[in-house]
Formats: C-alpha cells, sequence, structure tokens
C-alpha cells in the first residue's frame, strides 16, 4: 500500500512538472490558470502516464507469456497439469508424443487412464500424498505406464501440487520415458550374468543359482547333483579349424545341453570349453539320486557325440563329466571344486565318460 502510493505521489509530481514546462513554454509569463483548471489538466496528464505504463506492464506480461508458452510447448520433456479430479487441462507436445496421442485428444482425459493397472494403487498413493503438500516436491517416482494404444513402458515422474491448503490442488508432472535407461540396465544386467557367446548363465549367475539350489535341498530334504562338462580335444579343434569353429561348436554344445535338462535345471558355461549343470530335486534317496545322476550324465555324453557341422565337415565331439551329488547336510562352498576333481577323474580314466565324485582316500 505505501509503494502504491509513494507511486501515485510520484506521477502527480510528474505530471505537474510536465504541465508548468508546458505552460512556459506555450504561455509567456501571463496569469495563472485558475485552480480548478490545473486540477483538470494535472489528471488527464496523470492518466496519460498511467496508461502508458499499463500498455508497457501489458506489453512485458505478452512477451513473458509468450516466453512461457514456447518453453512450455517445445520443452524436451514431458509437462502435464491435473486437476483436482485427475483430468489432464495442459500438456505440451512431448507429453503427447511419449503418450501416442495428439494434444487436443489428450485434454480432458484422466491421468489414470495413462497409468498400468499393475501401477494404479500406488500412484493414487503417491498422488494422494502430493495433493496433501502443495508446493512441496515429492522425491522421483518410478511407474509403469501406457500409451494411448495400450503399449506399456517405464517412466519416471517429478510430481508437485500446487494451490492453497485446504483447496483443491492442481497437479504438475515432469514426465521421463525411462525405457532407454532401463533396457540399457538390463543389457548391463544381462552382460553381467551371461556368456556372450552361448547366452548361458555365466560362473557368477551360476554361484547364486547353486547357492539357492542347496538351500532348497536342506529345506525339502532332496538331493542334487553339479556335472562339471568339458570337451575333449577342444584346443585340437582350435588349432586346426580356427577359433571361429570352436565358437560354432561351442554354441551347438550349449543348445543341446539345454534342450537336454528340465525346466528348473541350469546350464552354464563358466570359461573355455566348461560348462556346468545343476539337477534339481532327483529324489530323497542318496543311492537312487547317485544313479539318476549318472544316467543324465550319459544321455549328455551321447547328445553331444552326435556330429556337428563345422566348417564345411562333419565334427564328431566327445566330453567327460564329473558328478558331484550333494543333499541336505552339504553346503555350496566346495561342490564344484569336487565336481571339477570327479572331471580330472573322468579325463584320467581314459574320457568319454562319467565320473561320480568319489573323496581321495
Amino acid at each position: 500500500m505505501a509503494d502504491q502510493r509513494s507511486a501515485m505521489g510520484a506521477l502527480r509530481a510528474a505530471a505537474e512538472a510536465q504541465l508548468r514546462q508546458t505552460a512556459s513554454a506555450t504561455h509567456p509569463p501571463v496569469q495563472q490558470n485558475s485552480a480548478l483548471m490545473h486540477e483538470l489538466q494535472v489528471h488527464q496528464l496523470e492518466l496519460e502516464m498511467q496508461n502508458e505504463l499499463l500498455r508497457n506492464a501489458l506489453d512485458a506480461l505478452e512477451s513473458a507469456r509468450d516466453r512461457y508458452v514456447d518453453l512450455f510447448e517445445f520443452a524436451p520433456l514431458a509437462y502435464l497439469t491435473v486437476s483436482p479430479d485427475g483430468k489432464i487441462t495442459e500438456a505440451n507436445l512431448a507429453a503427447a508424443s511419449i503418450l501416442g496421442i495428439s494434444r487436443k485428444t489428450l485434454a480432458k482425459q484422466h491421468i489414470e487412464r495413462f497409468v498400468a493397472p499393475v501401477d494404479l494403487a500406488r500412484w493414487r498413493r503417491h498422488e494422494g500424498a502430493a495433493r496433501k503438500e502443495p508446493g512441496a516436491p515429492l522425491p522421483e517416482f518410478g511407474l509403469l505406464l501406457r500409451r494411448f494404444d495400450g503399449a506399456q513402458f517405464p517412466a519416471r515422474l517429478h510430481c508437485m501440487a500446487t494451490g492453497r491448503p485446504g483447496s483443491p490442488a492442481t497437479m504438475r508432472i515432469a514426465l521421463f520415458d525411462n525405457t532407454a535407461q532401463s533396457a540399457a540396465e538390463a543389457e548391463m544386467q544381462r552382460l553381467a550374468n551371461y556368456d556372450p557367446l552361448t547366452q548361458l548363465p555365466n560362473r557368477r549367475l551360476f554361484q547364486d543359482r547353486l547357492a539357492q539350489t542347496v538351500a532348497a535341498s536342506r529345506r525339502n530334504g532332496m538331493y542334487g547333483a553339479i556335472l562339471f562338462l568339458d570337451l575333449d580335444n577342444f584346443k585340437a579343434l582350435n588349432d586346426t579349424l580356427g577359433h571361429d569353429a570352436g565358437d560354432l561348436l561351442l554354441i551347438e554344445v550349449s543348445n543341446r545341453l539345454r534342450s537336454s535338462l528340465r525346466e528348473g535345471d541350469t546350464v552354464a558355461r563358466i570359461g573355455g570349453d566348461e560348462f556346468v549343470m545343476i539337477l534339481d530335486g532327483l529324489g530323497v534317496n542318496e543311492p537312487d539320486a547317485a544313479a539318476l545322476a549318472g544316467q543324465i550324465g550319459d544321455k549328455l555324453i551321447a547328445r553331444i557325440a552326435r556330429p556337428v557341422a563345422v566348417e564345411k565337415t562333419e565334427y564328431e565331439c566327445t566330453t567327460s563329466i564329473g558328478v558331484r551329488l550333494f543333499g541336505p547336510q552339504d553346503n555350496a562352498t566346495d561342490l564344484l571344486k569336487q565336481a571339477d576333481f570327479a572331471l580330472y577323474q573322468a579325463k584320467a580314466a581314459g574320457r568319454n565318460q562319467v565320473r561320480l565324485f568319489e573323496p581321495p582316500p
């Protein structure tokens, strides 16, 4: 209020000064106009100055509005404004593009139309928390959204409610399509856990699954087994036909191993021509479980012995397998090492055979 009075006083002083200057320029020292005429002239000048100030302020507001519209419309980030009843009232071009719908159709759509059903309850809790505290930005929120055609995609949202406490709040949402980042993270996870040549689990993932299987064996009393396999004379193939031929053989062997095991079993490549398998649920009787593991090993040897087309020739490959049975009393620490020892015994005995681990005397 004080600033307004000061501004009005300044305008009046400026008007009177301009009036004096005009009067002195157009009328030499003559008799002064009446007080009423003088006051009217001052008011007229004040109004003209106020109109000029208003025009300047309006121009500034229009310029600021245009800048805001440009920033909002053409921002690379998607922005939405959501009314208290959940209807989308504003959306920029990026938001319409991400949600796969025209801006005209997007307007008045309910925000929940674009939330995947699996995340709808989470979104409602998040939205409710935002509306309770207008002006307080919430932490970044990740959820699954769906485009207008129903296709789902991972997204990150920054939300803030605006409005006075106690009154319905408007939601402002910045939306990020997280598809590329999620794909990159999934690829990093895959590279960390899978062999790039055969797409089988690597040593890291194998150890994790072995620990889980052994823990399950302690709970359910079932026996399982590790089969440690490597290819006989694989180095000779690499030396004669080259590493590309060796890679083709490894891929074919991995496919045969994978197709020979049950759905719940694991086959992994842990290096070179070395493969390991985890057989789960072989039974509660140790001798029967050992016999079953041996039969599976014989089956794998027969499958791998079938000729493989390598470099326009039929290559016949043999393999040796070491088996380490484990049961409720075992832990995962030394199982792989003991299966490797059984493999060494199979090779020492002439290769192309299965050997069950027996502790050295």
